[in-house]
Parts: structure tokens; sequence; C-alpha cells
């Protein structure tokens, strides 16, 4: 892939009454040494086919910054696509149309794009709350860590949406293996310059291994070394269930959760591996489906 700069977006800051959002030609990769002279937070929003349409406009977030990576399986409809991102979305919106599905690939195309040191993973029908870009660089300031988790919520209270109401304190905890399993990809800020750890394509929606691809990025930095933190504050609100909460409806979402296991501690029968089942057997037998979590998990 060709190597870019920050001179190839668009200027951070600008006022998105002052253009439309800025359409990326094509897939680029980031150094480090260039994302280092940008210490400011892109929100980075994966989406497929006319899911882009689900995306909101952030309007309650004026100085932020948005990087859509849209994954087309239909030709015909990329005009129209284009046409919606110039006419709904504006200059804080950097859009990147690519070929094919899978959401890890997505993310990591993200990932490699995003020219500021640190990023937020989105979904693409998800809630923010009004002081999320202030909660999140504070917290890297406090903490100095490769990855912050906020656990997202399922609706902000309504005094919560007030943009003009002091935040909350915000409270800090290192994260175990244990607790980094809790983790969904809507809950994950990152520091590009020391988070290295990408996406196992093999994973996440998309595949046949329909989860389990958070859990896996986070074990692999934790690894590697970094410094991982969960916060107490949720700033990302999110209606929908995430694809890793169900975990037991269809043999491969049972043996994906067991691959998940396998794929980061080397064994099926790992200790980490047995408790994640026996935790979880009641849950799947509370909704009906204790059969096929027991007879895939381990396969």
């Amino acid at each position: 892939m060709t190597q870019h700069t920050q001179d190839d977006t668009q200027p951070l800051g600008a006022s998105h009454s002052e253009s439309h959002a800025r359409m990326l030609p094509g897939q680029r990769q980031v150094a480090d040494d260039s994302r280092r002279q940008v210490p400011e937070l892109t929100f980075l929003i994966s989406t497929l086919d006319a899911g882009l349409y689900s995306v909101p406009r952030y309007d309650e977030l004026p100085g932020a910054r948005f990087l859509i990576v849209h994954q087309v399986t239909d030709a015909d409809s990329k005009e129209a696509y284009r046409e919606h991102v110039l006419t709904h979305l504006d200059s804080r919106f950097e859009y990147l149309a690519v070929e094919g599905r899978g959401l890890s690939k997505s993310r990591n195309i993200a990932l490699a794009a995003c020219a500021t040191r640190y990023a937020y993973i989105l979904d693409d029908d998800v809630q923010l709350h009004p002081q999320a870009v202030a909660l999140v660089m504070e917290a890297f300031t406090c903490t100095e860590a490769a990855a912050i988790s906020f656990p997202h919520v399922k609706a902000f209270p309504l005094h919560e949406r007030d943009p003009d109401r002091a935040a909350p304190p915000v409270a800090f905890k290192s994260h175990s293996l244990m607790t980094l399993a809790r983790v969904r990809s809507v809950d994950m800020a990152l520091d590009l310059c020391q988070f290295h750890a990408r996406f196992d394509e093999q994973f996440g929606l998309g595949t046949d291994q329909p989860s389990g691809e958070e859990f896996i990025v986070m074990s692999d930095a934790h690894q590697q070394g970094a410094r991982l933190m969960r916060a107490n504050l949720g700033i990302v609100a999110h209606a929908g269930v995430t694809s890793g909460s169900d975990f037991y409806s269809t043999p491969a979402k049972a043996r994906t959760k067991g691959r998940m296991f396998a794929r980061v501690t080397g064994s099926r029968f790992s200790p980490l591996s047995l408790a994640f089942f026996l935790r979880k057997a009641p849950v799947a037998f509370k909704h009906g489906h204790l059969t096929t979590f027991a007879g895939n998990f381990f396969r």
C-alpha cells in the first residue's frame, strides 16, 4: 500500500459547514511518525452496503473527526452511496469505499488509514456521549495507556445528552486476560503509536467465526506488553445486541467462542476457556440453547 501522511487529509477542526465529506481515493497506510504529529482522536466507523445510511451525522460533536470504511458488494450502488455521503455528511468525515466483506478486515483498513494518533472504534448505528472526545483524550492523558475500554450502555440518561452538563468522574483499572473477554469493539479507544496488534481476519462478522475478534486483538496486545486499561464510564450507547453477546444460539457461534479461547491461550481446555464455559452455560440454558452451546463449544 502507498505511504501517506497527515497532509492527505481534511484539516483537523474544520467546521462542518465548510465543505462536504472528504472522499479518500484508496486504501492508505499512515506511519506512526506522522500520527505523532497529530495527537487528535478519530472515530473509526465500519459499515457494509446499505448500513451506510444508518451512520449518524453526530451534530452534537462539532469538533469531532470520523473515518468511514464502507465495504461495498454491489458495484451498481456505488454512485448512490457516494451521493449520500456528499449530501448528508460534512467535512468532519472521511469516506473510504472498499470491496469485499468482513468486519475485522474493515477494522484493519480503518486502523491503517487513521491519520491521528488516537482512534475509537465504532459501529454504524451507535450514539456518542456529547463529551466523548474530551473524555477519551483526558483518559489517555491520565493513563498513558495503549488502549482503554469504555463499557458501552444501552442508552444515555436524558441528563447525559446535555453537552453543557459537566462530565462525570472517570476511574480506571488495569485489564487482566479475563476482563479483556468483556470488551466489545465499540468499547475500544486506542493509541495507535503504542497499540500495534491488528484484528484476526479469520474472526468477526462476515466470516464463519462471527465473533471474538475484540478479545483476540486485545489479548494479542496484552501478550505484546501493551498497557491496557478499563474505564468505569460508557461513552457509546448501543441499543442492539453486539455480535459477541449471542454466543449460544447456533453451532457456529458456540464453536467460535471455544476457538477464540484456543486462539488466545493455545488450548480449547485452558483454565480461562473452562471458566468461561462454566460461567456462561447457565445463560445458554436460560435461553434454551444449552445443548447447542455445550455440544459445540469444545469442537
